[in-house]
């Protein structure tokens, strides 16, 4: 026997394969694609140990699986793979469908040929005056009846099976793309998700004034660390993603894009409109009386900086941050607590 036959996958082993693969290839932000899905497919597999090793020890690392970075490992790992087997690869990820589409063709193969022998049955009834004969022809009938209502039973039996496995599997890749797409600590989206949906807008955006950012950062958080620790801090991070969380709606997307950083994009809203929520999640957030759980003692106040900036079709969307970014700095010099329009660029609100 060869070596490639004693490392043939049977189809449930695929299958199994294939429910561990997708969820870790989502979890680490790597796109399913047919050469990416191969190297992970043998990761999971752990058939060759210095795959295994590389690709752990990036995990490990935590990082980034760029494009450049998945290319390389395929070069490296799964380019010598043969054609056939690589198409074998590709195709499991449609197995559990394909396998559903087969066990309906074949009941219906079955019911087809039911529907024969029943038309059979009866013309050969009608003909027939012999009653033995006529009982020989039930007989057969019932014998394919009980044929029928098994293979039933069995697609009946094997559809719930399938239908389970491929439900729990959507289930576990929604998880995993919550996951990544989220910030664990907030509950916000991440910075990823964030620059997602600024490239979307960005691209569906045609007017100025249609599109508008806010960066806001909380004021001296370093001294509310060092002063109260990270447990506390952590505490007033969640608390101004509750107040962003108030403070959007519809196509709104608040996320936090690092640290005690945070930004809001607000599709649909020039500065005018963008500046009044930036106001009132400033005001919101120094009007509150925090205090720590623990032993009731007020944390003191908590202000925020905010740097607004309009979005200006066709330029780059790292410039719209940019320029957000700087309103931001200018708060911060100006005295913090205070919220800063970018005026390179102009807009109208359409928000109420």
């Amino acid at each position: 026997m060869t070596s490639e036959k004693k490392n043939e996958v049977s189809p449930e082993q695929s299958a199994e394969l294939l429910r561990l693969t997708l969820p870790m290839m989502a979890q680490h932000n790597v796109p399913v694609t047919p050469r990416n899905y191969a190297v992970w497919f043998e990761f999971v597999r752990g058939e060759n140990p210095e795959l295994k090793a590389e690709l752990q020890s990036l995990i490990d690392a935590n990082a980034a699986f760029t494009p450049q970075l998945n290319e390389k490992l395929f070069e490296k790992y799964a380019a010598e793979c043969n054609v056939e087997q690589f198409l074998k690869i590709r195709s499991e990820m449609n197995d559990l469908m394909d396998d559903v589409a087969g066990s309906l063709q074949e009941v219906g193969s079955e019911a087809q040929r039911f529907g024969g022998h029943l038309d059979g049955v009866v013309e050969d009834v009608q003909r027939s005056s012999n009653l033995d004969d006529i009982k020989e022809l039930l007989r057969s009938l019932v014998d394919e009846t009980r044929t029928m209502r098994r293979s039933t039973q069995l697609l009946h039996e094997h559809l719930e099976a399938k239908s389970q496995e491929i439900a729990l599997l959507q289930e576990e890749l929604e998880q995993e793309r919550k996951r990544a797409s989220t910030d664990p600590l907030t509950g916000l989206a991440n910075r990823r998700s964030f620059t997602e949906a600024l490239a979307h807008h960005g691209a569906d955006t045609n007017q100025p004034g249609e599109l508008s950012l806010l960066m806001i950062d909380i004021d001296h958080f370093k001294e509310v660390n060092d002063t109260h620790g990270h447990l506390i801090g952590d505490r007033v991070i969640r608390f101004l993603a509750q107040v962003l969380q108030q403070h959007i709606k519809g196509q709104d997307l608040a996320a936090r894009y690092g640290g005690e950083e945070f930004v809001v994009l607000l599709p649909r809203t020039g500065l005018r409109g963008a500046s009044a929520v930036a106001e009132q999640i400033r005001q919101a957030m120094g009007e509150a009386k925090l205090v720590r759980s623990d032993n009731k003692q007020p944390l003191g106040r908590i202000t925020v900086s905010i740097g607004v900036a309009a979005y200006q079709p066709g330029e780059d969307p790292m410039d719209l941050v940019n320029r957000a970014d700087q309103a931001l700095y200018r708060s911060k010099q100006g005295g913090r607590n205070k919220v800063t329009v970018d005026m390179d660029a102009t807009g109208i609100s359409n928000r109420a």
